[in-house]
């Protein structure tokens, strides 16, 4: 598999709300303030090492509290205690820089204006917090830069993240949902049709080219460039946030707003709401008044995000360091294209974070780690993790006029139905494309598959993720060591890794496969082979044979082709699996399963088949399979493939209809390993080449040249695949003769020949 990293922070922007979907009514609204009433305060960053590592720049009551920092939601995260089998380059850090993402349910997120109740939402607390939190949410969005899914073949969103439960000891927390919106998605976070860029508002304090909206100020100048006017004085009247207003211009700009506030809230939250009516202030995770405050690690990073004054110059820092967040200016083109897109249509893909459903085998969890060793305050480490694979291709819902996957432009990610406060921290969040492509036609013809129930998913398992995975522990096959890093001074160990077929509800007489599109001759090979493992899925009954991987190789996927088929056999359920044991390595790997093929074995079935097509009355065709056995394996061919000229490879899951009482379907996981070619041939080839030139006096010249060649010649550094395949004889003749001669010299003729 290749990832492709969807973790920086910088990339991420606050959300729009989620439109076309019934859990949002408020997302129907245009130019209203109800358009965020349920916007919850939700932060995402990356917290900074200086809190956990008690250097000079540490807080001093910070640093004498080693619980604080041992606390799972902000301590340091070591690659070992999720990847304990990667092996990092010297010289590179070894912590993860995690994203973590804390949703607030019951605090007011930006440009949330929401006081009484309505019906849109429930309106909020004398204490200013939110009412009815399950019904609030909070969200970010980025661009795709890979937006064409199909052609780069990305089939997962795929990421580790850490027990949401695991300070829970009480069982009080219930969890809820995380929502991952792929498609086009509107960048009018403020809906009002109108394109907000903090770089586009006054250098001044005189207003001009401005527009008002039922938020605040946007300009009317057009958008070309991403950054701030030159000038560094003119910063404190641009960098205002996505409304452009500050403070006092918010106070008055939301006057009955805040007049509405003063029958609901107490006088003391009253004041905090009058000095950010928008609740878009920015304060930087430092600051001499939090030290003052004596503020935990997750209280600093609140206001983190917020866009009204995150970008100071180092003039305008209130401390001795710089305080920025961020050099650019915020604007609703997430993008970079100098348009604001409005409309939506997206799949929708939903997690349930909920403790009865953090199970491995449902709710898309594939594998689960518990770490060990000690934290900073000599408690026993005891968090979990958890790997989240997601099918791109199966979406759960969606909206709008979406049909494929050729233009992913964008990806929001939100978290609702909460009514505590929660912290998600993302070890990983990729993208995973794969070089092996679903087969989506019927594998032995027609148009498709009448099984629709069947699921059928292509990932990828590896030693460094998947060592500890349950309910069999990955390892090495037998024979098969890591590749040493070649670029590294240092005896590296690379990630080894398998292909993943997996099937659940797979129908009697049907197949699941994936293709690859290949271009290789593979005469000057004799072997081909491939690990195989094989393992039933809890829940759905399995026995041994009772369904068969194959292997097809031609110069086309239906027509013309050779298979292999291989019934399987499964390896027991046993957490123990240890790559150190070679006895594991073959339970896990069993020979029973090892494809070790002779292609010889395809040209003989060939040839077989072939001198029964020329008997009279014979009813084998070339438009049909033609069979034969290799023990208790299949091999058969179709058509007219050519081992010199293999354009596609196929692999897949069959479940043939053997056993007449074994009806129902079926479900199984196997893993492919090491797919080679192997024993070359070492014959080699000779050439020679000659010339002979004759001097006929003065009646010419004649040149005769020649040079042949044997199947299997090539030069020193030539491949196998780059020597010559065939015999070769080339003769050349070429005379250069003046015919003139043969006449009296006195009859100056002149006939040259060549």
């Amino acid at each position: 598999k290749t990832s492709i990293d969807l973790k920086t922070r910088t990339s991420w922007v606050l959300a729009s709300t989620p439109q076309k979907q019934s859990m949002f009514p408020e997302s129907s609204t245009n130019d209203d303030l109800a358009y965020g009433y349920n916007r919850a305060k939700l932060a995402w960053y990356v917290i900074d090492p200086l809190f956990l590592r008690s250097n000079a720049n540490t807080p001093d009551y910070i640093k004498a509290d080693e619980d604080l920092q041992s606390n799972h939601f902000v301590r340091e995260v070591y690659e070992k205690e999720i990847f304990p089998d990667r092996e990092t380059p010297v010289g590179l850090p070894t912590n993860i820089s995690v994203l973590d993402l804390a949703f607030y349910p019951k605090e007011r997120g930006p440009y949330n204006f929401d006081s009484n109740p309505s019906s849109y939402s429930r309106g909020i607390n004398p204490d200013g917090t939110l009412r009815d939190p399950e019904s609030r949410w909070g969200g970010i969005m980025r661009k795709i830069e890979t937006s064409d899914f199909e052609a780069a073949n990305i089939e997962f969103i795929e990421f580790w993240v850490m027990d949401p439960f695991v300070n829970d000891s009480l069982l009080q927390h219930k969890g809820g949902d995380l929502y991952f919106n792929l498609g086009d998605i509107s960048e009018d976070v403020l809906k009002d049709s109108r394109k907000s860029f903090e770089n586009g508002l006054p250098t001044t304090s005189v207003v001009a080219n401005t527009d008002t909206t039922i938020w605040g100020r946007v300009s009317t100048l057009q958008s070309l460039v991403r950054e701030f006017d030159n000038n560094s004085a003119s910063r404190q009247y641009q960098d205002l946030g996505f409304d452009g207003l500050n403070n006092n211009d918010e106070s008055v700009f939301h006057k009955t707003y805040l007049e509405s506030l003063k029958s609901i809230l107490n006088q003391n939250v009253l004041e905090k709401f009058e000095n950010d009516p928008a609740g878009d202030n920015y304060h930087y995770f430092r600051g001499s008044d939090y030290d003052d405050q004596k503020l935990g690690i997750l209280e600093r990073y609140k206001d983190f995000n917020g866009p009204d004054g995150n970008s100071p110059t180092a003039e305008m820092s209130p401390e001795s360091y710089t305080t920025s967040a961020s050099t650019q200016p915020d604007m609703e083109d997430i993008n970079g294209d100098n348009t604001l897109n409005e409309y939506e249509r997206y799949y929708q893909y939903k997690v349930s974070l909920r403790r009865e459903d953090m199970v491995v085998g449902k709710n898309y969890i594939t594998d689960v780690k518990e770490a060990t060793g000690d934290l900073k305050n000599g408690e026993k480490n005891r968090a979990k993790w958890y790997q989240f694979k997601i099918p791109v291709k199966s979406p759960d819902e969606a909206f709008g006029s979406i049909s494929d996957f050729k233009s992913i432009r964008f990806m929001r990610m939100f978290m609702k139905g909460f009514s505590d406060s929660t912290i998600l921290r993302f070890a990983t969040l990729d993208l995973v494309r794969a070089d092996w492509r679903k087969y989506t036609k019927d594998v032995d013809g027609g148009a498709g598959s009448n099984a629709l129930n069947t699921q059928f998913d292509i990932s990828a398992v590896n030693i460094e993720e998947n060592a500890s995975r349950k309910p069999i522990h990955y390892v090495l096959p037998p024979g098969i060591e890591r590749v040493i890093d070649p670029a590294n001074p240092q005896l590296r160990q690379l990630n080894e890794q398998s292909l993943v077929l997996r099937t659940i509800d797979l129908e009697e007489g049907d197949a699941r496969a994936a293709y690859k599109n290949l271009s290789m001759d593979f005469r000057n090979y004799k072997r081909l082979l491939m690990e195989v493992h094989a393992e039933a899925i809890a829940g759905y009954p399995l026995k041994d044979n009772d369904l068969s991987l194959f292997v097809r190789i031609g110069s086309d996927y239906y027509n013309n082709y050779y298979e292999y088929e291989i019934p399987l056999s499964l390896t027991d359920p046993n957490d123990s699996y240890n790559s150190d044991n070679e006895a594991d390595r073959y339970a896990v790997w069993p020979d029973a399963n090892r494809l070790d093929l002779s292609l010889d074995a395809f040209t003989d079935l060939k040839l077989k088949r072939n001198d029964e097509l020329r008997q009279t009355g014979t009813t084998v065709s070339l438009v049909k399979p033609y069979f034969g056995a290799d023990g208790t394996r299949t091999i058969s061919i179709k058509g007219n493939p050519n081992l010199g000229n293999v354009e596609v490879m196929m692999v897949g899951i069959r479940y043939n209809d053997i056993d007449v009482n074994n009806y129902g379907p079926r479900a199984i996981e196997v893993w492919l390993n090491e797919l080679r070619l192997s024993d070359f041939e070492e014959g080699g080839g000779w050439a020679a080449t000659g010339r002979v030139s004759a001097r006929l006096a003065d009646l010419g010249s004649v040149i005769f040249a020649g040079r042949t060649r044997s199947a299997g010649f090539g030069s020193i550094d030539q491949k196998v695949n780059e020597r010559a395949m065939d015999d070769l004889t080339e003769v050349d003749v070429s005379a250069n003769l003046e015919l003139g001669k043969f006449f009296p010299e006195k009859a100056q003729v002149r006939i040259p020949v060549y």
